[in-house]
């Protein structure tokens, strides 16, 4: 199965707010994740005529294209700031492999290049580079035949399609568990509740009962992902 770039999506974490958000990284068209791991050459006279190398210090980079946006927290003028400021941001790089699991790669960056195009009438846009400080982690499903949980602690993928209507689905094996991800029609829900009433686009999932709740109603073939921890 192909992954397409729609469903490859760049994320700035906001820790501000209890549980934290992630927020769609100001309005971006590309964005690429890529690693790279040094190395040393360890050539010697039993090398056969052959170089040979050891794998040394690694390095990741993500690089992101965007629209210029006004109205997103973390747009050209926020990105401004906290390169001004020397601030690191924490980010979230989601691969949404549909029926096969979700793969959130993060890290912690500093924001090492912005650079703001203007082109003759036509729309604005920026691009920007986020140089990887220290390890990345990677939660999710591992993309083979078995499943195999990668995160720390055991991770569980529960799905459900829709037939129209509803506004709760109960999956009772989840008792217990933390909702840490939904995902409604392949766009992902901000904001996830444990209390109150969920309203337009939020949910609420209530752990004494295995109850996800919908602000807002499921549409008929609707997918719903959601991960528990």
């Amino acid at each position: 199965m192909a992954v397409i770039g729609n469903n490859m999506i760049l994320y700035k974490r906001n820790t501000s707010v209890t549980p934290y958000e992630d927020i769609p990284f100001a309005c971006s068209t590309n964005c690429t994740f890529s690693v790279n791991v040094e190395q040393m050459e360890v050539t010697s006279q039993s090398s056969a005529w052959f170089r040979e190398y050891k794998n040394d210090v690694a390095s990741w980079q993500v690089t992101c294209d965007g629209l210029i946006s006004l109205n997103n927290q973390y747009n050209y003028l926020a990105l401004l700031d906290l390169q001004l400021d020397r601030t690191p941001i924490v980010i979230d790089f989601s691969i949404d492999n549909g029926a096969d699991g979700l793969v959130v790669i993060s890290g912690t960056c500093n924001l090492t290049s912005l650079q703001i195009n203007a082109p003759y009438k036509d729309v604005g846009t920026y691009s920007v580079t986020l140089q990887g400080s220290g390890g990345y982690g990677v939660a999710g499903t591992q993309i083979t035949p078995g499943g195999v949980i990668i995160r720390e602690g055991q991770v569980y993928n529960k799905q459900y399609t829709a037939s129209g209507g509803e506004t709760t689905v109960t999956w009772a094996d989840m008792i217990g568990k933390e909702c840490v991800y939904v995902s409604r029609g392949g766009i992902d829900v901000r904001n996830i509740i444990t209390s109150g009433s969920p309203t337009s686009e939020q949910v609420k999932f209530n752990t004494l009962t295995g109850v996800l709740t919908f602000g807002r109603a499921l549409e008929a073939d609707e997918f719903v992902r959601g991960l528990f921890n």
